[in-house]
């Protein structure tokens, strides 16, 4: 019986010790399976962080700036990241920018990558096309545009490397890319020494190596490194964990002495196997603790929050108390990364995670969303929540953090949405959160905003609004009008271009709506260029009559635009001089060189300039003579109080004491009464527009008035011949 006993031992202990082995083997397979897409999913993000933004556009796109190319591209992503090569290539394929180890080197060291480039890029021109043309709006675009990226292990002459190729994208908007396929950046980080050792220290490894395809070895666990096709490239090769091999080893002696040993072998045998078991469900957790957590805070990331978020809303459904969802956003956060570097960076995002930690004991969940963006997920119990909470964590991450770069000083802007009702979706959720994150940083930053229905809905209407606008431009469905402009006589001298939209549903909209819409959206271009030639088409036939065209200071900042309106005035047939390009006088402050530029190409090429608005801004004699003012337009807000001021007509009488000391035309704009008229000719003003004088009238009435004015001017004339 005792050797029977025995017997049975040893065939149950080597069963078990199989069994462990085996175990821990498909385990640890599964892990490194895991981990060899996690690494491949990280050098993604590191990519994308770096080209997904404005200035990547500006800098890769718009206008090729090699400089920028090497500190944000091949010098940072080899020194932090230990990419050996990166490349840019245009949207027609072509190399235009090669960095091998951290230093710019020539286009044909492109070469090597290009079939492995060649097929990574059709996928991300695939889904370049299905994303569509990028259309700016509110709210953070690392969110609203998902990086668009494609990976691949490849061969490259005896090295191997994982190619990572990412497009091009903005954030912001404030930069978009100048034509349909925008520049993608190839980056390859060899499968070197170095890798193998930082994969084998995380997932704990022993002895990793890189061996061809066909290797094959009894000893060693291998996992398969495919290419784009699915064939095996390479393989990573271990030596696996053998906790069975182990344990056998070590109870191999009790074994042999016999049955008296046999309690005690027992004993080690279950207590080792639960040390195995402990240390399997401890992988297990850290791999899934990895998937949810954010690495450099440890919060929980954006896939565990969505899963407790869903979880919180359907507690909703039962009637349970309300749901706040609460945007933290650092501001002034950038400046520390661009001064102080991304590792001064993280060392406050890993402060601010700490304190926000300690401000909100009680939250359901703070989560990290990535960059400098934390949300807070916490049931309205009471007032405090809504009140005390926010202002707590406002008051707690301004407060100094003191790290090994010095004293950093950061504040906050949050965005806050309750949830009390039923049936809402955690995007949606989220979605009105940031909405009141945004009013917040428009409203000035460092402060709280409560979601209302009413943001969604002007936000709705103002989307709306910008793709009739955009749509009404293409069709040119909008229209000029023509105010006159009289001197101190009542002569019609000219009058001023007015552009006027009659929405199909909204009726009339006002310009002071649609054209700071139009700037902010990048619609103005095309629909400054809409108004030119309209007014050029129009008015080409009209003699001696001045007209004014109101200019956008996006336009003036535009290059090529006084090339623009040559050309359109050549193809119309119109004489330059009998036009005025009015602007804005806060669009000549500063000293922007394109701006100068097409302002002096204009004045050359005929046109006068005008200054529209005078007296409102910062306006100063340095602007009107640095830029050659030809004639100043007295603002309306003058004009309409000159009947109750005493202060205001003296202040208009110093304009045109200015404008007579430097040879300036003026006119008053908004003149809707006699008395006005009366004052400002008393001034020494002699031309006016306004109601008084003339309401904006349709081309063809405009036309009409003109051809009148003209008859009885030539029959003034023939009657003064006669006498």
């Amino acid at each position: 019986m005792a050797m029977a006993g025995l017997a049975l031992v040893v065939v149950l202990s080597i069963f078990l010790i199989e069994r462990f082995d085996v175990a821990a083997a498909d385990h640890e397979r599964a892990i490194v399976q895991r981990g060899v897409v996690e690494v491949r999913k990280e050098l993604d993000a590191v990519v994308a962080t770096q080209v997904d933004w404005d200035k990547a556009i500006a800098s890769l796109d718009n206008k090729f700036d090699p400089a920028w190319a090497d500190f944000n591209l091949g010098n940072y992503l080899y020194t932090f990241n230990g990419f050996s090569h990166v490349y840019v290539i245009d949207g027609a394929a072509r190399p235009i920018y090669a960095a091998a180890n951290g230093e710019r080197t020539t286009i044909a060291d492109y070469a090597p990558f290009g079939p492995i480039v060649d097929r990574l890029v059709p996928q991300i021109r695939q889904a370049e096309v299905a994303r569509g043309p990028i259309k700016p709006r509110p709210g953070k675009n690392n969110i609203l545009i998902p990086p668009i990226q494609a990976n691949a292990f490849a061969k490259v002459g005896d090295r191997y490397y994982v190619v990572t190729a990412t497009l091009v994208q903005p954030d912001f908007g404030k930069s978009l890319p100048k034509g349909p396929r925008a520049p993608i950046t190839i980056a390859a980080k060899p499968v070197d020494a170095a890798m193998l050792k930082a994969f084998s220290d995380r997932y704990l490894l022993e002895d990793t190596r890189l061996v061809g395809p066909g290797f094959a070895s009894d000893e060693r666990q291998q996992v398969a490194l495919r290419g784009l096709d699915s064939t095996p490239l390479a393989a990573l090769s271990w030596i696996p964990a053998k906790p069975g091999t182990l344990l056998r080893q070590r109870i191999q002696v009790p074994l042999l002495a016999g049955l008296l040993l046999m309690a005690l072998l027992a004993m080690s045998v279950v207590r080792r196997g639960a040390t195995i078991v402990q240390e399997l469900i401890a992988s297990e957790q850290r791999s899934k603790h990895l998937a949810y957590h954010d690495l450099l805070t440890q919060l929980p990331n954006r896939a565990l929050l969505f899963d407790r978020l869903r979880a919180l809303l359907a507690v909703r459904d039962t009637g349970a108390i309300a749901l706040a969802v609460i945007c933290v956003d650092l501001d002034r956060f950038k400046e520390v990364n661009d001064t102080l570097g991304h590792h001064a960076g993280d060392l406050l995002i890993q402060a601010v995670a700490a304190r926000l930690r300690t401000a909100c004991p009680d939250a359901a969940l703070i989560a990290r969303l990535g960059g400098d963006e934390f949300v807070i997920l916490h049931e309205v119990t009471g007032p405090d929540v809504l009140d005390a909470l926010p202002a707590k964590v406002i008051a707690t991450i301004s407060e100094q953090v003191g790290t090994e770069y010095g004293w950093l000083e950061v504040g906050c802007s949050l965005g806050v949405a309750v949830v009390d009702h039923p049936g809402v979706e955690p995007s949606e959720a989220l979605r009105w959160a940031d909405l009141a994150l945004y009013r917040s940083k428009e409203a000035g930053r460092n402060r709280v905003t409560r979601f209302e229905p009413e943001m969604d809905e002007v936000l709705r209407s103002r989307l709306s609004l910008e793709t009739d606008l955009r749509r009404a431009v293409q069709d040119g469905a909008l229209h000029m009008v023509y105010q006159p402009q009289v001197d101190h006589a009542g002569r019609i001298t000219g009058a001023e271009a007015l552009l006027r939209w009659n929405h199909p549903e909204r009726g009339a909209v006002p310009p002071g709506v649609f054209v700071p819409l139009a700037e902010e959206t990048g619609v103005i271009l095309a629909l400054g260029e809409f108004v030119l030639r309209r007014v050029f088409s129009e008015t080409h036939a009209w003699q001696r009559a001045r007209v004014a065209i109101n200019i956008s200071a996006v336009q003036l900042r535009t290059q090529g635009f006084a090339a623009l309106v040559t050309r359109l005035a050549a193809e119309a047939g119109v004489d330059p001089s009998r036009y005025e390009i009015e602007v804005t006088e806060t669009a000549l402050l500063g000293k922007d060189v394109q701006i100068a530029g097409n302002v002096d190409a204009l004045k050359r090429l005929g046109f006068s300039i005008a200054l529209d608005d005078f007296g409102t801004g910062y306006s100063s004699l340095a602007v009107l003579q640095r830029f050659a003012i030809d004639r100043i337009k007295i603002d309306r807000s003058f004009v309409s109080a000159l009947e109750n001021v005493g202060e205001t007509g003296a202040l208009v009488d110093s304009m045109l004491k200015l404008a007579r000391a430097m040879n300036l035309g003026v006119i008053a704009e908004g003149v809707e009464a006699e008395a006005q008229k009366q004052r400002l000719v008393k001034c020494g003003c002699t031309h006016f527009q306004g109601h008084l004088t003339g309401y904006p009238l349709p081309v063809d009435a405009m036309a009409q008035l003109l051809g009148e004015a003209q008859s009885q001017l030539r029959q003034k004339r023939v009657n003064a011949g006669r006498g």
